[in-house]
Order: structure tokens, then C-alpha cells, then sequence
């Protein structure tokens, strides 16, 4: 692997061991990193939380194929910083869509091994054109990302070790973007 974080192959890498962490639902193998490691605890979290909403913008998105995932991704990436305020908890939250369109898709019939690779290689594709200078700005994927949710965040590490914890208005609104975004595209179709 590529352990340049600024690196569009580290990006594919990080997607990739996300993707499929998505679709085992299992840490029964290793992060690829300490960012892999971060995104698969962020992502998860985003998913349990609003997993019935995603549902129903697959739904409504009428996403069933790696196709319509090709199409509808840099349009859900680039609206979801539309306001012009980017932050980590909205790629996070894409990503934590994609993996549960990925689960989508499995169900649809669309072999794992196809869905991981053609999904990955789009993510990684559009996350570095659109947004590889904002992450090297925040200082990249292993020191920006990982401190991020580490440090500034720290309930998001308390979530993690809690049973049943609640799930604060700061953190929901680190979601507006995202349901803004799927709000945006299911009227544009």
C-alpha cells in the first residue's frame, strides 16, 4: 500500500478496507491503518443512526447498480459541500451511505468482489478530484482525519465504548449536509 495519506491509491485503499468492513459487518480483519481504522468506527456509527433514512434514499434513488452508483456519487459529493462548509463528519457520512448502498447492491444479486472494486475505485476517484486538496489542507487522512474524531471529538471514541449511548445534536448536525445532498438529488430525478 501507498502510505503517502495524500496519495489517490491510499484513498482507494482506505474506501476499499471500509467497503468491505460495510458488507462483513465484522472487525475480523485488521484496519489497513489507523485512518481505515477511524472511518470504519465513524461510518458504522452514521450508519446505525440513520440507516432506515438511507434506506429510503436508496429507495427513492432508485439505486440498484454500479452504474447508477457512478452517476449519483460525484453529485452526492459535491452537494453535500454545496454551502461551502466541507467538514470530516460529512465525507464520513457519505461513505457510511455507500456502505450501506454497498449492502444494498449485494442484496440486489451484484457479486461482492465486483461491488467492493468498481465502488471503491469511484469513491477514491471522486473523493481525490473533488476533495484532495481540503484533506491535505485539514492535514490528511492519518493526522487530520484520525485527530478529528480522536481529539476534537472525543464523544465520538465515548460512543464507542457505551452500550446504548445517545446521540447528541452536535453530531446529528454533522449529518445536515448529507440529508440536505439526498433531499437535492432525489428531486433533481
Amino acid at each position: 500500500m501507498d502510505h503517502d495519506s495524500h496519495s489517490k491509491q491510499f484513498v482507494y485503499v482506505l474506501v476499499k478496507d471500509y467497503l468491505k468492513f460495510a458488507l462483513d459487518g465484522s472487525q475480523s480483519v485488521p484496519a489497513t491503518s489507523s485512518a481505515a481504522e477511524t472511518l470504519r468506527k465513524a461510518a458504522a456509527l452514521f450508519q446505525r443512526v440513520r440507516e432506515h433514512e438511507f434506506e429510503l434514499y436508496i429507495k427513492q434513488l432508485k439505486l440498484a447498480s454500479i452504474e447508477d452508483v457512478k452517476r449519483a456519487f460525484p453529485i452526492l459529493m459535491n452537494e453535500i459541500s454545496s454551502d461551502g462548509k466541507d467538514n470530516w463528519g460529512r465525507l464520513v457520512a457519505l461513505y457510511a451511505f455507500c456502505g450501506e448502498l454497498a449492502r444494498h447492491l449485494r442484496r440486489r444479486g451484484i457479486p461482492e468482489e465486483e461491488l467492493v472494486e468498481d465502488m471503491a475505485q469511484c469513491m477514491a476517484h471522486h473523493t481525490w478530484t473533488l476533495k484532495a486538496a481540503w484533506i491535505q489542507e485539514k492535514g490528511g487522512w492519518e493526522k487530520g482525519f484520525v485527530d478529528y474524531f480522536k481529539q476534537e471529538n472525543p464523544g465520538f471514541v465515548e460512543y464507542f465504548r457505551q452500550k446504548s449511548p445517545r446521540f447528541s445534536y452536535a453530531k446529528l448536525a454533522a449529518v445536515t449536509g448529507i440529508i440536505a445532498a439526498f433531499s437535492f438529488v432525489l428531486y433533481q430525478h
